[in-house]
């Protein structure tokens, strides 16, 4: 797709560095990590200030931004010389929330349009499963499917294309496995989760609600474990990443983008909003809850029905409770205020 093409769903874009036509997009990435031949969306200092935070190669040469136009304008000559010389091609547009769900619907609809979600991947001969994994009645396997060794599919399980699951992992009935996510060696999924399906991302203008379409996928590493119907969303423009240990209960809500530390417990009805990060070792009550964009250091721990706010950025090693949450002892202390108060009336 070249620039120009872009333009013809968002006429706002405004060429401010070379000629985009030039650079080969394929996609879009996400400031975090910005990737080659793709291009990023910066609406805030933010946003800026994080660029490249995860990302494992800081080479934006192939690599375009896309800039929100009040913050551009305002921007200081430094700050807009450093960027223009990091990235291959720079631009804006007048609203990068609607340029998003404009400009995400057609690398989304290249990316899936063609896959085949009505045969069987099997009967088109085009898997590769080991012919040491069981696999149960009434499943179905997408094409591109590759299942490792001494795996256990059971009855009901839907496995959509370009899925990668590596050995001894155990997925039980009817759980669902949306196209091209990725699960890691001794992993066991239990009934009806679903995993990789769409992040609830929405943009409102022009009087409506404008879907966010997202483009990558959920990254599951070795002997996770995740129970009975919960749900882990797709990411945005970053994979939503669980790494290795993680024990995640029923009925718990991961959104999109977010990335788990090793060895994290999350207890049932827990959630993580959208682009939350999450340290190592780290323990979730039940109905514990994270605000999007909130990072949390390892070995946090979050009480019953505690909620971690918009944005916080919570030291290593504390504990939390209450909502907003507070650290224990201020919780506490609070409480006994409280007490108190009711009893001297």
């Amino acid at each position: 797709m070249k620039f120009s093409d872009l333009k013809l769903l968002e006429p706002s874009l405004v060429a401010l560095k070379g000629d985009p036509d030039q650079f080969k997009i394929e996609s879009i990435s996400h400031s975090d990590a910005p990737q080659k031949n793709t291009f990023i969306f910066v609406k805030s200092q933010k946003f800026l200030a994080n660029i490249g935070r995860r990302a494992q190669d800081q080479d934006y040469s192939q690599t375009g931004i896309v800039f929100e136009a009040k913050f551009i304008e305002a921007l200081d000559e430094n700050s807009k010389k450093d960027v223009f010389n990091q990235f291959g091609w720079v631009a804006k547009c007048d609203a990068v929330n609607k340029a998003i769900s404009l400009l995400s619907k057609p690398f989304y609809d290249k990316k899936y349009k063609a896959l085949n979600f009505q045969v069987d991947g099997r009967e088109m001969g085009n898997t590769s499963i080991d012919p040491t994994t069981r696999i149960s009645q009434n499943v179905f396997i997408g094409e591109h499917v590759r299942i490792g060794a001494h795996c256990t599919i059971m009855p009901g399980v839907t496995i959509l294309p370009h899925v990668e699951i590596a050995d001894h992992t155990i997925i039980y009935p009817g759980v669902v496995i949306y196209p091209y996510c990725k699960i890691g060696q001794h992993c066991r999924i239990h009934a009806n989760a679903v995993i990789g399906l769409d992040g609830f991302g929405y943009n409102f203008f022009d009087g409506q609600h404008h879907k966010v379409w997202h483009l990558n996928h959920v990254v599951i590493e070795d002997h996770v474990e995740i129970g009975s119907c919960t749900t882990i969303d797709c990411g945005a423009f970053i994979d939503t990443y669980i790494k290795t240990g993680t024990k995640i209960d029923n009925g718990v809500q991961l959104a999109h983008n977010v990335e788990v530390g090793k060895h994290v417990i999350m207890c049932a009805a827990s959630a993580l909003a959208g682009s939350a990060e999450v340290g190592d070792y780290c323990v979730f009550a039940g109905s514990a809850g994270v605000a999007p964009n909130a990072r949390l250091g390892n070995g946090v721990q979050v009480g019953a029905l505690s909620m971690i706010s918009e944005n916080a950025i919570i030291e290593p090693n504390t504990v939390w409770a209450g909502t907003p949450a507070r650290p224990l002892k201020e919780w506490l202390k609070g409480k006994a205020v409280l007490r108190k108060l009711i009893k001297s009336r």
